[in-house]
Protein backbone atom coordinates (compact mmCIF):
# COMPACT_ATOMS: atom_id res chain seq x y z
CA UNK A 1 0.00 0.00 0.00
CA UNK A 2 0.96 3.17 -1.06
CA UNK A 3 2.15 5.85 2.34
CA UNK A 4 -0.71 7.61 2.98
CA UNK A 5 1.88 11.07 3.48
CA UNK A 6 2.62 10.47 -0.13
CA UNK A 7 -0.88 11.20 -0.80
CA UNK A 8 -1.37 15.28 -0.87
CA UNK A 9 -3.51 17.93 -0.72
CA UNK A 10 -6.43 15.40 -2.84
CA UNK A 11 -9.44 18.06 -4.04
CA UNK A 12 -12.57 17.08 -1.93
CA UNK A 13 -16.41 17.83 -2.23
CA UNK A 14 -18.96 16.29 -0.09
CA UNK A 15 -21.97 16.03 -1.39
CA UNK A 16 -25.40 15.77 0.56
CA UNK A 17 -28.79 15.66 0.35
CA UNK A 18 -32.20 14.36 1.34
CA UNK A 19 -33.81 10.85 -0.59
CA UNK A 20 -34.17 11.20 -3.96
CA UNK A 21 -33.02 14.67 -4.50
CA UNK A 22 -30.67 13.66 -7.50
CA UNK A 23 -27.08 13.15 -5.66
CA UNK A 24 -26.39 10.34 -8.02
CA UNK A 25 -27.34 12.10 -11.11
CA UNK A 26 -25.43 15.08 -10.38
CA UNK A 27 -21.93 13.44 -9.92
CA UNK A 28 -22.74 11.81 -13.18
CA UNK A 29 -23.14 14.98 -14.39
CA UNK A 30 -19.65 15.82 -12.91
CA UNK A 31 -18.02 13.06 -13.73
CA UNK A 32 -19.06 13.91 -17.33
CA UNK A 33 -17.51 17.31 -17.28
CA UNK A 34 -13.50 15.63 -15.94
CA UNK A 35 -10.70 16.48 -17.88
CA UNK A 36 -9.46 13.36 -19.59
CA UNK A 37 -5.88 13.77 -18.46
CA UNK A 38 -7.23 13.17 -14.76
CA UNK A 39 -8.47 10.63 -12.88
CA UNK A 40 -11.29 11.29 -10.44
CA UNK A 41 -12.82 8.51 -7.39
CA UNK A 42 -16.25 8.65 -5.99
CA UNK A 43 -17.00 7.01 -2.42
CA UNK A 44 -20.39 6.64 -1.87
CA UNK A 45 -22.53 5.40 0.82
CA UNK A 46 -25.99 4.54 0.49
CA UNK A 47 -29.12 3.76 3.31
CA UNK A 48 -29.30 -0.28 2.76
CA UNK A 49 -26.56 -3.06 2.07
CA UNK A 50 -27.28 -4.03 -1.44
CA UNK A 51 -25.46 -0.53 -3.26
CA UNK A 52 -26.99 0.56 -6.04
CA UNK A 53 -25.26 3.75 -6.75
CA UNK A 54 -22.44 2.30 -6.70
CA UNK A 55 -23.37 -0.12 -9.46
CA UNK A 56 -24.58 2.28 -11.53
CA UNK A 57 -20.97 4.08 -11.28
CA UNK A 58 -19.15 0.85 -11.48
CA UNK A 59 -20.78 0.17 -14.83
CA UNK A 60 -20.10 4.07 -16.15
CA UNK A 61 -16.44 3.00 -15.82
CA UNK A 62 -16.07 5.50 -12.49
CA UNK A 63 -13.34 4.38 -9.69
CA UNK A 64 -15.93 4.34 -7.03
CA UNK A 65 -15.24 2.44 -3.22
CA UNK A 66 -18.71 1.84 -1.25
CA UNK A 67 -19.67 2.02 2.12
CA UNK A 68 -23.22 0.00 2.33
CA UNK A 69 -25.57 -0.66 4.95
CA UNK A 70 -26.01 2.60 6.66
CA UNK A 71 -24.58 5.77 6.69
CA UNK A 72 -21.26 7.40 6.32
CA UNK A 73 -21.99 9.20 9.87
CA UNK A 74 -21.95 5.81 11.11
CA UNK A 75 -19.00 4.76 10.34
CA UNK A 76 -16.89 8.44 10.64
CA UNK A 77 -13.81 7.54 12.47
CA UNK A 78 -12.03 4.26 12.14
CA UNK A 79 -14.03 2.89 9.26
CA UNK A 80 -14.24 5.91 7.60
CA UNK A 81 -10.42 6.71 7.77
CA UNK A 82 -10.04 2.81 5.92
CA UNK A 83 -12.34 3.14 3.42
CA UNK A 84 -10.76 6.94 2.68
CA UNK A 85 -7.11 5.77 2.77
CA UNK A 86 -7.92 2.73 0.57
CA UNK A 87 -9.70 4.83 -2.44
CA UNK A 88 -6.56 7.30 -2.26
CA UNK A 89 -4.18 4.41 -2.18
CA UNK A 90 -5.37 1.93 -4.65
CA UNK A 91 -6.66 4.38 -6.96
CA UNK A 92 -4.70 7.52 -6.75
CA UNK A 93 -7.45 10.28 -7.60
CA UNK A 94 -7.03 13.88 -8.60
CA UNK A 95 -10.05 14.50 -7.42
CA UNK A 96 -12.50 12.43 -4.67
CA UNK A 97 -16.56 13.24 -4.63
CA UNK A 98 -18.16 12.31 -1.45
CA UNK A 99 -22.00 11.13 -1.38
CA UNK A 100 -23.55 10.56 1.66
CA UNK A 101 -26.30 8.38 2.39
CA UNK A 102 -29.81 10.60 1.94
CA UNK A 103 -30.41 9.90 5.63
CA UNK A 104 -26.95 10.75 6.76
CA UNK A 105 -26.73 13.74 9.08
CA UNK A 106 -23.18 15.51 7.69
CA UNK A 107 -21.55 16.50 10.70
CA UNK A 108 -19.23 13.49 12.05
CA UNK A 109 -18.43 12.83 8.47
CA UNK A 110 -17.21 16.77 8.11
CA UNK A 111 -15.73 16.43 11.37
CA UNK A 112 -13.55 13.32 10.13
CA UNK A 113 -12.70 14.73 6.64
CA UNK A 114 -11.89 17.80 8.08
CA UNK A 115 -9.35 16.60 10.92
CA UNK A 116 -6.26 15.91 11.58
CA UNK A 117 -5.76 12.55 9.97
CA UNK A 118 -7.06 13.77 6.56
CA UNK A 119 -4.94 17.42 6.98
CA UNK A 120 -2.44 16.57 4.39
CA UNK A 121 -3.80 13.99 2.43
CA UNK A 122 -7.28 15.85 1.58
CA UNK A 123 -7.79 19.75 0.49
CA UNK A 124 -11.77 19.59 1.38
CA UNK A 125 -13.04 22.25 -0.71
CA UNK A 126 -17.33 22.97 -0.92
CA UNK A 127 -19.86 20.60 1.05
CA UNK A 128 -22.30 20.74 -1.70
CA UNK A 129 -26.70 20.25 -0.45
CA UNK A 130 -29.17 19.13 -3.42
CA UNK A 131 -32.28 20.01 -2.01
CA UNK A 132 -36.10 19.62 -3.89
CA UNK A 133 -37.65 23.22 -3.74
CA UNK A 134 -40.68 21.31 -3.19
CA UNK A 135 -39.71 19.71 0.13
CA UNK A 136 -39.45 22.85 1.69
CA UNK A 137 -43.31 23.15 1.31
CA UNK A 138 -43.37 19.80 3.53
CA UNK A 139 -42.91 20.45 7.16
CA UNK A 140 -42.00 16.63 7.59
CA UNK A 141 -39.03 17.48 5.82
CA UNK A 142 -38.73 20.97 7.91
CA UNK A 143 -39.11 19.24 10.74
CA UNK A 144 -36.76 16.46 10.20
CA UNK A 145 -32.83 17.35 11.75
CA UNK A 146 -30.91 16.04 9.33
CA UNK A 147 -32.69 17.18 6.19
CA UNK A 148 -32.16 20.76 8.24
CA UNK A 149 -28.24 19.94 8.94
CA UNK A 150 -27.47 18.72 5.57
CA UNK A 151 -28.77 22.39 4.24
CA UNK A 152 -26.99 24.19 7.48
CA UNK A 153 -23.95 22.81 6.96
CA UNK A 154 -23.32 22.72 3.20
CA UNK A 155 -21.40 25.55 1.64
CA UNK A 156 -22.92 25.75 -1.92
CA UNK A 157 -26.78 25.47 -2.15
CA UNK A 158 -28.41 23.58 -5.23
CA UNK A 159 -31.80 23.72 -5.58
CA UNK A 160 -32.27 20.30 -8.57
CA UNK A 161 -35.39 19.69 -10.26
CA UNK A 162 -36.11 22.99 -10.43
CA UNK A 163 -37.88 22.01 -14.07
CA UNK A 164 -41.00 20.23 -11.77
CA UNK A 165 -41.32 23.26 -9.28
CA UNK A 166 -44.11 26.09 -9.72
CA UNK A 167 -42.90 30.00 -9.42
CA UNK A 168 -44.50 30.15 -6.07
CA UNK A 169 -42.07 26.87 -4.96
CA UNK A 170 -39.21 28.55 -6.10
CA UNK A 171 -40.08 31.71 -5.10
CA UNK A 172 -40.35 29.70 -1.46
CA UNK A 173 -36.88 28.24 -1.86
CA UNK A 174 -35.33 31.84 -2.83
CA UNK A 175 -36.58 33.14 0.28
CA UNK A 176 -35.45 30.33 2.38
CA UNK A 177 -31.95 30.50 1.15
CA UNK A 178 -31.84 34.08 1.65
CA UNK A 179 -32.58 34.01 5.15
CA UNK A 180 -29.89 31.40 5.82
CA UNK A 181 -26.84 32.27 8.02
CA UNK A 182 -24.10 32.30 7.28
CA UNK A 183 -24.80 32.97 4.09
CA UNK A 184 -23.95 29.89 1.55
CA UNK A 185 -21.06 31.14 -0.50
CA UNK A 186 -23.06 29.96 -3.76
CA UNK A 187 -26.84 29.15 -4.73
CA UNK A 188 -27.61 27.41 -7.70
CA UNK A 189 -31.16 26.48 -9.46
CA UNK A 190 -30.73 23.36 -12.01
CA UNK A 191 -32.80 20.08 -13.25
CA UNK A 192 -31.41 16.60 -13.65
CA UNK A 193 -28.47 17.07 -11.64
CA UNK A 194 -26.95 19.34 -13.90
CA UNK A 195 -23.81 21.52 -11.82
CA UNK A 196 -20.80 22.90 -13.56
CA UNK A 197 -18.17 21.14 -12.47
CA UNK A 198 -16.17 24.66 -11.30
CA UNK A 199 -18.33 24.50 -8.21
CA UNK A 200 -15.86 21.62 -6.95
CA UNK A 201 -13.16 24.43 -6.89
CA UNK A 202 -15.52 26.99 -4.28
CA UNK A 203 -13.65 26.97 -0.90
CA UNK A 204 -15.09 25.68 2.20
CA UNK A 205 -16.46 27.33 5.09
CA UNK A 206 -15.27 25.51 7.93
CA UNK A 207 -16.84 27.24 10.47
CA UNK A 208 -20.48 26.43 9.78
CA UNK A 209 -22.42 25.16 12.72
CA UNK A 210 -25.42 21.94 12.76
CA UNK A 211 -28.39 22.80 14.31
CA UNK A 212 -28.46 19.56 15.81
CA UNK A 213 -24.78 18.15 15.93
CA UNK A 214 -26.31 15.43 18.49
CA UNK A 215 -29.35 13.91 17.17
CA UNK A 216 -27.16 11.16 14.90
CA UNK A 217 -26.17 10.10 18.36
CA UNK A 218 -29.54 10.03 20.35
CA UNK A 219 -31.73 8.54 17.56
CA UNK A 220 -29.66 7.04 14.70
CA UNK A 221 -29.85 3.24 14.43
CA UNK A 222 -29.04 0.57 11.71
CA UNK A 223 -28.55 -2.21 10.97
CA UNK A 224 -26.28 -3.90 8.01
CA UNK A 225 -28.29 -6.17 6.10
CA UNK A 226 -30.68 -6.27 3.19
CA UNK A 227 -33.54 -5.17 5.50
CA UNK A 228 -32.53 -1.94 7.63
CA UNK A 229 -34.38 0.26 9.34
CA UNK A 230 -33.82 3.81 10.95
CA UNK A 231 -34.80 7.49 10.63
CA UNK A 232 -38.16 6.61 10.78
CA UNK A 233 -37.69 4.49 6.89
CA UNK A 234 -37.08 0.44 6.32
CA UNK A 235 -35.79 -0.70 2.75
CA UNK A 236 -35.11 -4.02 1.44
CA UNK A 237 -33.45 -5.40 -1.51
CA UNK A 238 -32.30 -7.76 -4.04
CA UNK A 239 -29.35 -9.29 -6.11
CA UNK A 240 -29.67 -11.07 -9.07
CA UNK A 241 -26.88 -12.66 -10.81
CA UNK A 242 -25.95 -11.29 -14.59
CA UNK A 243 -27.56 -13.93 -16.40
CA UNK A 244 -30.98 -13.57 -15.21
CA UNK A 245 -32.89 -11.53 -17.48
CA UNK A 246 -35.95 -9.59 -16.70
CA UNK A 247 -39.05 -8.75 -18.82
CA UNK A 248 -38.67 -4.99 -19.03
CA UNK A 249 -42.99 -4.82 -19.31
CA UNK A 250 -43.17 -6.89 -16.36
CA UNK A 251 -40.78 -5.30 -14.22
CA UNK A 252 -41.89 -1.70 -14.97
CA UNK A 253 -45.55 -2.65 -14.27
CA UNK A 254 -44.04 -4.26 -10.92
CA UNK A 255 -42.34 -1.30 -9.87
CA UNK A 256 -44.83 1.30 -11.12
CA UNK A 257 -47.35 -0.15 -8.50
CA UNK A 258 -45.65 1.72 -5.84
CA UNK A 259 -46.83 5.37 -5.74
CA UNK A 260 -44.90 6.61 -2.01
CA UNK A 261 -41.94 4.56 -2.13
CA UNK A 262 -38.12 5.25 -2.95
CA UNK A 263 -37.17 2.68 -5.58
CA UNK A 264 -33.59 2.20 -7.39
CA UNK A 265 -32.53 -0.45 -9.50
CA UNK A 266 -29.64 -1.32 -12.24
CA UNK A 267 -31.41 -4.25 -13.97
CA UNK A 268 -30.87 -6.59 -16.91
CA UNK A 269 -34.11 -6.83 -18.99
CA UNK A 270 -34.84 -8.01 -22.63
CA UNK A 271 -33.74 -4.68 -23.61
CA UNK A 272 -30.64 -4.19 -22.03
CA UNK A 273 -29.30 -2.91 -18.82
CA UNK A 274 -31.54 -0.55 -17.21
CA UNK A 275 -31.30 1.88 -14.49
CA UNK A 276 -34.54 2.86 -12.62
CA UNK A 277 -35.06 5.24 -10.21
CA UNK A 278 -38.88 6.04 -8.80
CA UNK A 279 -39.69 8.94 -6.49
CA UNK A 280 -43.05 9.93 -5.29
CA UNK A 281 -44.54 8.84 -8.86
CA UNK A 282 -41.63 10.42 -10.60
CA UNK A 283 -39.94 7.85 -12.80
CA UNK A 284 -36.10 8.16 -14.41
CA UNK A 285 -35.33 5.28 -16.42
CA UNK A 286 -32.48 4.71 -18.94
CA UNK A 287 -29.98 2.69 -20.97
CA UNK A 288 -26.72 2.08 -18.87
CA UNK A 289 -23.58 -0.24 -19.70
CA UNK A 290 -23.51 -3.96 -18.35
CA UNK A 291 -23.47 -4.06 -14.97
CA UNK A 292 -21.85 -7.14 -12.21
CA UNK A 293 -25.58 -7.70 -11.68
CA UNK A 294 -28.60 -6.91 -10.97
CA UNK A 295 -29.93 -4.56 -8.09
CA UNK A 296 -32.74 -3.50 -6.53
CA UNK A 297 -33.95 -1.58 -3.56
CA UNK A 298 -37.06 -0.46 -1.77
CA UNK A 299 -36.98 2.19 0.45
CA UNK A 300 -40.42 3.13 2.35
CA UNK A 301 -41.51 5.34 5.66
CA UNK A 302 -41.71 2.75 8.51
CA UNK A 303 -45.65 3.94 8.51
CA UNK A 304 -46.06 1.86 5.27
CA UNK A 305 -44.19 -1.24 6.70
CA UNK A 306 -46.64 -3.40 6.08
CA UNK A 307 -45.93 -2.80 2.23
CA UNK A 308 -42.93 -4.25 2.35
CA UNK A 309 -43.73 -7.85 2.50
CA UNK A 310 -40.61 -9.14 0.95
CA UNK A 311 -41.69 -12.91 0.66
CA UNK A 312 -44.50 -11.47 -1.13
CA UNK A 313 -42.56 -9.14 -3.42
CA UNK A 314 -40.45 -11.44 -4.04
CA UNK A 315 -42.49 -13.72 -5.39
CA UNK A 316 -43.86 -10.80 -7.95
CA UNK A 317 -40.23 -10.14 -8.99
CA UNK A 318 -39.31 -13.96 -9.62
CA UNK A 319 -42.88 -13.37 -12.22
CA UNK A 320 -40.96 -10.80 -14.16
CA UNK A 321 -37.88 -12.93 -14.93
CA UNK A 322 -37.98 -14.33 -18.68
CA UNK A 323 -34.49 -16.16 -18.47
CA UNK A 324 -33.03 -17.57 -16.24
CA UNK A 325 -30.08 -20.15 -16.26
CA UNK A 326 -30.60 -22.50 -13.09
CA UNK A 327 -29.07 -21.33 -9.81
CA UNK A 328 -28.03 -18.38 -11.29
CA UNK A 329 -30.25 -16.09 -8.67
CA UNK A 330 -28.54 -15.05 -6.05
CA UNK A 331 -30.60 -13.21 -3.63
CA UNK A 332 -29.55 -10.91 -0.62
Amino acid sequence: MVSQNKILNIPTNLVTGFLGVGKTSAILHLMEQKPADEKWAVLVNEFGSIGIDGAIYKAKGIEVKEIPGGCMCCVAGLPLQVAINRILSETKPQRLLIEASGLGHPKRVLDTLQGEHFQQSLAMNASICLIDPRNLLDKRYLEHENFIDQIMLADVLVANKTDLCDAPTLQNFDDFASRLTPAKLKIIKTQMGRIDASLLSTKTDSSRQAQFPHFHEFKHHHTASDSAEKDGYNSIGWKFNKEVIFDYDGLTKFLEQFSTIRIKAIMHTNQGWMVFNIQNQEKDFFEIEAAQDSRLEILVATHNKPILDKAALEQQLNQCICSSPHGSKSKQ
